[in-house]
């Protein structure tokens, strides 16, 4: 009976220590997806814009304050020229502009540029000090007897309608641009008529038998040649040009030349 127990109690004995637990399985690891890697802000910024500076002048090459610049394209930027000349604006998008310059006392300019990404530009602009008052007409002799009407007529041709220009608007809403030349006409009588001529290329030697020419120079630089002798152009210059003499009109510099010219003897067409 001892023996059977003892049988017993080392067959539970080996039982017991030979089961062993059954191996358990780790619980999955859970990852955290990366994050994906963000360029800055700033630096995607820098690499599709630039910088647009501008310069401004006077006739003289002093740099000139107070110069209202607007830039329109695919972007609007706006400001004025600090004491030094100059006026930045930063991040500028990549585009075609249109610069317009405008200060008080100066005839207002327009210049189209482009902008290029990561390229900086810097844009030099010269206005041209708006035109003093007209001078005066010269000295008339006395007035005559009056004529009959019929005969005032049809020695003075047709009479014309009286008007008043205001000349630096008047440039502005008429800029010659990029064209070689460009006539406004300002004013027409029976007598003769007043144009704005605009030139960046020069009038070659012509003659008129029954006019004669008034010249006054509103803004740029140039020259007038009568016969054989030559005089400088420049702003508030006033020249007179008689009949049958033979002469021609020379712009210089980089802005148009840009001047009222006044022909008398002969009818304004279109009265």
């Amino acid at each position: 009976m001892r023996a059977l127990l003892t049988s017993v109690l080392i067959a539970t004995a080996v039982a017991a220590g030979g089961a062993q637990a059954p191996p358990q399985t780790p619980p999955p690891q859970t990852q955290t997806p990366a994050k994906p890697v963000l360029q800055p802000v700033e630096t995607i910024t820098r690499s599709t814009t630039t910088t647009l500076t501008v310069q401004a002048t006077d006739g003289t090459g002093a740099t000139l304050a107070g110069v209202e610049v607007r830039a329109t394209g695919p972007v609007a930027r706006e400001g004025k020229t600090a004491e030094d000349g100059s006026v930045r604006f930063q991040r500028v998008q990549a585009g075609s502009y249109r610069l317009r310059f405008s200060r008080d006392g100066f005839i207002t300019l327009e210049r189209d540029v482009t902008v290029r990404s990561g390229q900086p530009l810097k844009v030099d602009v010269t206005l041209s000090a708006a035109p003093p008052p007209p001078p005066p007409p010269p000295c008339q002799e006395p007035a005559k007897p009056a004529e009959p009407e019929h005969a005032a007529k049809s020695a003075a041709g047709p009479i014309g309608e009286p008007k008043t220009v205001a000349v630096p608007t008047f440039v502005e809403l008429n800029f010659i641009g990029r064209a070689p030349r460009k006539d406004s006409r300002l004013g027409c009588v029976g007598s003769g008529a007043g144009t704005l001529v605009q030139l960046r290329e020069a009038i070659t030697e012509q003659v008129y038998d029954t006019r004669d020419l008034w010249l006054y120079v509103v803004a740029g630089e140039g020259a007038l040649r009568v016969n054989e002798k030559e005089e400088r152009l420049a702003a508030g210059t006033f020249s007179v040009v008689p009949r049958t003499m033979r002469h021609s009109i020379l712009p210089r510099g980089k802005n148009p030349l840009i001047l009222i010219v006044i022909e008398t003897g002969q009818a304004c067409e279109g009265i």
